[in-house]
């Protein structure tokens, strides 16, 4: 784990840098007034179109998100997080961020950073640095709706929503060189995997947030989380039934072919969000969390249009591995231990420096548990096994080679010896016999 118990009631102040609000605002306020062509242009669009027609809320609610990110597991694996809420691992994986969003998650078009062209951004903004404040500031600029100005707003959105920056202003680092490139190429724009490329820019952010901490969450900071967050931010409501329940409520128009984001929305509250501890007073000691998100018929249509089957390579995990062998026999990956360490933790109030992570797997038929300490003594053990193993191995082919190496000088010089041998003989037949003297 990233971070001990101890850490699991401390809070930041999280700020995300998905605009989906401040663009939905500003498409509103256009001057001359958005189009119904480059309107369409959205609310049709194979991927954006959920975007526009999820329920809309001017704030995200980012801390089941925290509460996500606090119980982070330390895995080899590059392509996929892996979150232990009290004791459950959860899944957040390419399959989990194309069934909430509903963005085309598939393979990259080859070569596809060289896509598009640069005519339109040196047109509007010359060749030199662009960053997000200029973008949007052109885009209150009054241009008459054109194909170009259409290009403009969908540069705006991609910045503003799929790959947000961490830093604005004049600090900001330049526009994705893709997105700059894209727009030229509206047909581009339609067809691409931005949810895929959405998860590789918020897997990158979820690397760099638990570098950042080293483990210890300092109070009242600041934290931007920029990209596409809808997932991550809807993740722990989706597989953890109490949290769902209390917080999420169905949209009674959505249509079943939509994705998560837009079958239910957080309950109306007096307050903008809801603070880690009402989260964590929810969380209780619930057992009933599902470790990967199961899917309906509907769901799985729309992620086999959306997704490709196992086509992600990534680090091998032997711990991800035994979890995924458990999974598919139909049983649940909970570590009981943690579970217990989980609620205490929340209960009792925050400690420095808190201790390490232990605790035992089960599943609900009732089989043999395993602690997580014993589960790793056995895994070092096995690891020291095969090293002393490869030592002997390696022991074994040097003796080997030296024997090899003595036999082939042994067969070298009884050749030698058997052919000056020869030579020898061939010699004395030559040789005349001498006659026997006679008596």
């Amino acid at each position: 784990m990233y971070f001990p118990p101890s850490e699991y009631r401390k809070k930041i102040k999280i700020s995300t840098r998905c605009f989906i609000a401040d663009v939905m605002k500003t498409f509103g306020e256009l001057d001359p007034p958005i189009t119904e062509v480059e309107k369409n242009w959205f609310e049709n669009h194979p991927q954006f179109k959920h975007i526009f027609h999820m329920p809309q809320d001017g704030n995200h609610k980012v801390m089941g998100m925290w509460m996500l990110l606090l119980r982070n597991a330390r895995i080899a694996k590059e392509k996929e997080a892996w979150f232990a809420v009290n004791g459950s691992p959860i899944r957040y994986g390419i399959r989990e961020h194309a069934l909430i969003s509903g963005l085309n998650c598939r393979n990259y078009p080859l070569n596809y950073k060289n896509s598009g062209g640069t005519k339109f951004v040196e047109k509007y903004f010359g060749r030199g640095i662009i960053r997000y404040q200029d973008v949007k500031a052109k885009v209150r600029e009054r241009i008459e709706p054109t194909r170009d100005r259409l290009r403009l707003l969908v540069l705006y959105f991609l910045s503003s929503v799929i790959l947000g920056q961490t830093k604005s202003g004049n600090e900001a680092p330049p526009v994705d060189p893709f997105l700059l490139r894209a727009v030229d190429d509206l047909k581009l724009c339609r067809t691409f995997p931005w949810g895929r490329l959405s998860f590789d820019y918020m897997m990158k952010e979820i690397s760099h947030t638990m570098a950042h901490f080293g483990g210890e969450v300092k109070e009242g900071v600041i934290w931007p989380i920029p990209g596409f967050c809808i997932p991550m931010e809807l993740l722990a409501f989706e597989a953890i039934t109490e949290l769902g329940s209390k917080f999420r409520v169905a949209v009674e128009d959505a249509s079943p072919t939509c994705p998560r984001m837009c079958q239910s929305k957080f309950k109306r509250s007096e307050m903008k969000g809801f603070p880690l501890s009402k989260i964590n007073k929810e969380l209780g000691n619930t057992k009933d969390i599902e470790n990967i998100l199961s899917v309906s018929e509907e769901e799985q249509t729309l992620l086999d249009h959306i997704t490709e089957p196992e086509d992600i390579r990534d680090k091998d995990d032997v711990i991800v591995e035994s979890w995924m062998k458990r999974l598919g026999r139909g049983y649940v990956v909970r570590f009981e231990d943690m579970l217990e360490e989980d609620v205490t933790a929340r209960e009792a109030p925050p400690i420095q420096n808190g201790g390490n992570e232990t605790g035992g797997t089960t599943n609900e038929a009732g089989e043999n548990s395993m602690k997580v300490n014993e589960l790793v003594e056995m895994l070092n053990s096995f690891k020291a096994d095969v090293g002393q193993w490869m030592k002997k191995i390696e022991d074994k082919v040097g003796e080997f080679d030296l024997r090899l190496a003595a036999s082939e000088d042994y067969v070298q010089e009884v050749g030698s010896m058997a052919m000056n041998a020869g030579v020898g003989e061939e010699d004395n037949s030559k040789r005349p016999k001498k006659r026997s003297k006679k008596n």
